[in-house]
Formats: C-alpha cells, sequence, structure tokens
C-alpha cells in the first residue's frame, strides 16, 4: 500500500517539531521528572531564559501547593523569573496524584476549589503525622538544581506558596545551600518547626485580608525575624487575599492588568538581587504598565540591615 506523500510530509514535521520543541516557541519551558529518595518521580516544570543560558545562573525552586503546578498563574509567576535570568523549578512537594487535582480553569471556583480543598485537607492530615516526606521532595529539587550544569549552587532560592512557605522555613535551616527564602503568606509553623537563627535571608508577602492563612502568622514571623536580628523585608498589603501576587481571572484578565503583582514582583526581584549580590540587568525593568501604586503598609516594611552592597 503506497503512502500519500502528502501524510509522510506532515509526518515529518511532526517529527522535527518534536525533537526541536526545546529550542522553538516556548522551547525553555520543560517538563521534568526528578528522581525521589523512595524511588518514585516528582512531576515538575522548568523555566530557563528564553535567550538562552551564559554560564551558571541562580535557582529558583518554587513550591505550591497540592497540584497547584499545572496553575497557569504560577507558571506565569516562574516564566517571568526566568526572563530575569533564573532557573526556576515549579512543583508540589506533595507529589499528589496528577489525575487528582482540578484543571488549570476549574481549580479556583465551584466543584474544581472543592475538590482542591479536600485534597489540600489530606495532606494536611498527612502532614501532621509527619513530614519528613515532605521535605524529601524538596531537597530532591535543590539537589536537582545543584547537579545541573546550568545553575549555581552558590546561588538557590526557595520560594513557597501557602502550605510549602512553612516548609520552605523548616528545609532552609537544615540546608545551607539555601542562601534566601521567599514567604508567601504561609500558615501556622507548628506543624513544621523552624530554628529562626538558622534562617537566611527571608521575604514576607502577605495580604491583610488572606481567607486561607491569617496575617498573625507573617506577622509572628517578622517579629522573631526582627527580634534575633535576622535579615529580612516583610510587606502586608491592606486588602489583599491569598495568592494576590500571582492570581489574575485567566477568563478576563492578564498579569499585567494587575499593578499589585508588578509590584511585588519588581520587589521580588530587588531582593533576590540584593541577597544574592547580583548585578541588576540594566535591560531588563518595569514596562510602562506596571505603575508602582503603594498598596505597602509602611507598618509592616523593615530593613533592619543594610543590604549586602551590589557592585557595578
Amino acid at each position: 500500500m503506497r503512502v500519500p506523500a502528502r501524510f509522510l510530509s506532515v509526518l515529518f514535521v511532526v517529527v522535527i517539531t518534536a525533537i526541536l520543541w526545546p529550542t522553538i516557541g516556548l522551547s525553555q519551558t520543560f517538563r521534568i521528572g526528578i528522581p525521589l529518595k523512595d524511588g518514585k518521580v516528582l512531576p515538575a516544570f522548568l523555566f530557563l531564559p528564553s535567550y538562552g543560558v551564559k554560564g551558571r545562573i541562580p535557582g529558583i525552586i518554587c513550591g505550591v501547593g497540592v497540584g497547584s503546578q499545572h496553575i497557569l498563574q504560577y507558571q506565569d509567576h516562574c516564566r517571568h523569573l526566568a526572563e530575569r535570568n533564573f532557573a526556576v523549578i515549579l512543583m508540589d512537594p506533595s507529589n499528589y496524584p496528577e489525575n487528582l487535582v482540578p484543571d488549570a480553569y476549574s481549580w479556583d471556583r465551584g466543584a474544581g476549589y472543592l475538590k482542591g480543598s479536600i485534597n489540600q485537607g489530606v495532606v494536611a492530615a498527612r502532614l501532621a503525622v509527619s513530614h519528613e516526606w515532605y521535605l524529601n521532595s524538596i531537597k530532591a529539587a535543590v539537589d536537582y538544581l545543584c547537579y545541573s550544569p546550568f545553575t549555581d549552587p552558590t546561588r538557590i532560592v526557595i520560594s513557597g506558596f501557602s502550605q510549602p512557605a512553612n516548609a520552605a522555613l523548616t528545609y532552609a535551616c537544615r540546608d545551607p545551600r539555601i542562601k534566601a527564602i521567599v514567604w508567601n503568606y504561609g500558615g501556622s509553623p507548628w506543624v513544621m518547626p523552624y530554628d529562626v537563627l538558622k534562617l537566611p535571608p527571608v521575604l514576607i508577602f502577605h495580604g491583610e485580608d488572606d481567607d486561607v492563612y491569617e496575617v498573625k502568622y507573617a506577622k509572628k514571623l517578622a517579629a522573631e525575624l526582627h527580634t534575633n536580628a535576622k535579615y529580612y523585608e516583610a510587606y502586608i498589603y491592606p486588602g489583599q487575599k491569598h495568592m494576590f501576587n500571582v492570581y489574575y481571572d485567566l477568563r478576563t484578565e492578564n498579569r499585567y492588568m494587575r499593578p499589585i503583582i508588578q509590584e511585588s514582583f519588581e520587589r521580588l526581584i530587588s531582593f533576590l538581587y540584593r541577597v544574592l549580590e547580583l548585578r541588576p540587568d540594566k535591560k531588563k525593568h518595569a514596562p510602562n504598565y506596571a505603575v508602582q501604586q503603594h498598596f505597602l503598609n509602611p507598618n509592616f516594611a523593615y530593613y533592619p540591615f543594610e543590604a549586602p552592597k551590589i557592585t557595578h
């Protein structure tokens, strides 16, 4: 039987596209599998600068809630970090079965939100018994970055969102490779205790009207860091709820329609440049639509010590 030439040409294009996909289009977004200590594999996303990697660049691990690595707003956040010359891993430390989580367009409402809440409860119950398995996932991601030829192992950051924010504190106390923590609206730290004296520099983001974790946890962490003379920056945003620095409605918005996302992102980048002693890229700057609106409550913005100087 003769195969139509048109079919062969289409097949050729598909095969070539599959081979070259890492070099075209969204070429710097990769689906990866991180090997775990128990022999399982942790599915995650890796983001690299679209303009290529020259030398070793700092690495950021973005830990998110149950199955949230598929939330498009988190992926968008990680892509923007990568464009500032970071290697970024987006992962769920719970390694929750991906077939049990709501999809990217239903997780924030109705049955999808209910399903996600049940999943969160399942993981929280398991964490109440033990948290070593959770921290092992974070360690595997750290190892993955440190052993990668494109990552600077001396500049590794953990950015935890919600429950993983608490885990970031605990893990950083035991791994000196972690040079900074970004603590995004975490909750009660009793599940995972930490030693404040062993913490690297910490950046705190929280909304005063957070409906998942009360803002008192952010204030408590800031007070502990302040009392123990640890470098940190804390930003408490009035009127903002959970995920305020990444969330926008996919059906009606994009991230550029929410100035608070741009404002908090620039604060994040500034913090990373300071504590990692990076040289700012003069070609990268906040676009015109990123109006620096001051949502910040000045009563909870601390700069207790002079940040590391950046040499030009």
